[in-house]
């Protein structure tokens, strides 16, 4: 991208315009073009776009080679660089590619593929963990064998050969997934019909139930103050080991590790989060939300009423409109949920919080927590419509801006919850007295908090 910028410069300063050449005006003038945004509108929605989060809980890229336009119809170079200004929005984070291949009318040249692996630098290579090719063809394969393994063996490590639509199905969660007509038709003459991946189901052999996928009226007391057992542990080993560790929850660790957790927890054994990490620890707290039977948010239409700012006027303005936000969620957006659910967003949001607090360290701020947890809040029968909940900001109505409103107005979203989980104890500190209360429920034959007023 450095190559791009310096060449844009240069022709600036030859022509003689008398116009901004920081990297900002850069990257607005590729987007805008001579066609006023419309390639970047296409790229956006026809090539590249987000897809909600794999099974750990890491934000899916697909790329769809079937929506890549005619070479004669649009400038390749200004495509690369839009799907590069796509991809910066995922690289910060751990995050899983897929690539639909089949269905492409145009296959770019070779000289456009070397250039752009070139271009596609290590910053967007490291954090991704698995690249899922669906579809291939034998071009394919050697193109990416070629770039691979004479290029970059590690890379090509991350590369797994799909077939059929109902394989990727067992690999990633295929209803997030907004996959074109072209690659459905194509998939029809590999196999009749797409089966999804079936729940796997409980072990037989323990009768203990299972602490992820479980419902949380099963998991919660209905009276008292309680936290199912992964949330309370992984709450307090994050608040203790994790509030600096930066790109907190936007990190994954290792598979075999956050199985082996899973599934100890699943049994009801002993869990040593030391020997995970930090991450480890993250991610399950993540995947909890992820896996319950009935998601935080299903149905969108009181997210969508939520107040937005048209524009911020002044820091005056600015606050006004967060405390006018902050209301609605609490007496419009909670208030719909059961009472388990808004305890439970209470005490995750008292950490989220810390982290945000510790914004200069961690380099999590409420926006990338909103970013990185609201997928796992929001799930419905629409993949479209799940992927635009994640979005936040003021002028936004969305997840991802209850997601911030909870994180930084945490006193007042969560008055209620927190009184009750204080029994109405006076706290300078509320964050860090709901944090308190759940290392008690983490001490030793620690009985559950009774009700307000007991």
């Amino acid at each position: 991208m450095d190559e791009q910028y310096r060449q844009w410069r240069y022709r600036m300063i030859d022509s003689g315009q008398n116009t901004s050449l920081s990297f900002d005006a850069f990257r607005t003038s590729v987007m805008q073009g001579d066609d006023n945004g419309r390639l970047l509108n296409y790229v956006n929605t026809n090539i590249i776009f987000q897809a909600g989060v794999d099974f750990e809980s890491r934000p899916m890229v697909v790329v769809s080679a079937c929506g890549l336009p005619s070479p004669s119809d649009v400038d390749y170079e200004r495509l690369l660089t839009l799907i590069l200004f796509r991809m910066d929005q995922f690289v910060e984070s751990d995050y899983t590619v897929v690539m639909l291949t089949s269905g492409a009318r145009h296959n770019p040249s070779w000289t456009w593929l070397v250039k752009a692996y070139r271009r596609l630098d290590r910053k967007y290579r490291k954090n991704v963990k698995r690249l899922y090719v669906v579809h291939p063809s034998t071009w394919s394969k050697v193109v990416f064998q070629i770039f691979g393994k004479i290029v970059s063996p590690k890379f090509f490590a991350k590369i797994s050969w799909v077939d059929t639509l109902s394989q990727l199905a067992t690999m990633v969660p295929l209803n997030q997934v907004s996959i074109p007509q072209a690659v459905y038709e194509y998939n029809m003459k590999v196999e009749s019909s797409v089966s999804a991946a079936a729940p796997r189901a409980p072990s037989q052999e323990s009768e203990v139930p299972l602490a992820f996928g479980v419902a949380l009226e099963t998991l919660m007391a209905s009276d008292g103050v309680s936290l199912p057992r992964p949330v309370r542990e992984c709450i307090s080993y994050l608040r203790h080991h994790g509030i600096v560790t930066e790109g907190l929850f936007r990190r994954s660790p290792p598979s075999t590790q956050l199985r082996a957790a899973k599934d100890a927890y699943n049994r009801d054994q002993p869990v040593d989060l030391e020997l995970g990490g930090v991450h480890v620890a993250a991610v399950l707290l993540k995947l909890f939300y992820r896996e319950l039977p009935t998601p935080i948010f299903s149905d969108y239409a009181l997210v969508r009423a939520m107040p937005a700012a048209a524009s911020a006027d002044s820091t005056d303005a600015a606050q006004q409109m967060d405390s006018v936000r902050a209301r609605y969620v609490r007496e419009v957006v909670l208030a719909s949920l059961s009472r388990q659910s808004r305890l439970l967003l209470c005490f995750t949001s008292a950490l989220l919080a810390l982290v945000a607090r510790n914004e200069a360290a961690n380099r999590m701020t409420a926006f990338n927590l909103a970013v990185v947890w609201a997928p796992n809040l929001a799930r419905s029968e629409n993949p479209v419509a799940d992927v635009a909940m994640c979005c936040a900001g003021p002028a936004a109505a969305t997840v991802g801006s209850v997601v911030m409103a909870m994180v930084a107005c945490f006193d007042s979203v969560f008055a209620d919850e927190i009184a009750e989980v204080l029994g109405g104890l006076a706290t300078d500190d509320r964050v860090v007295a709901v944090l308190d209360a759940v290392d008690r429920m983490n001490a030793p034959a620690a009985p559950a908090l009774p009700p307000r007023g007991e």
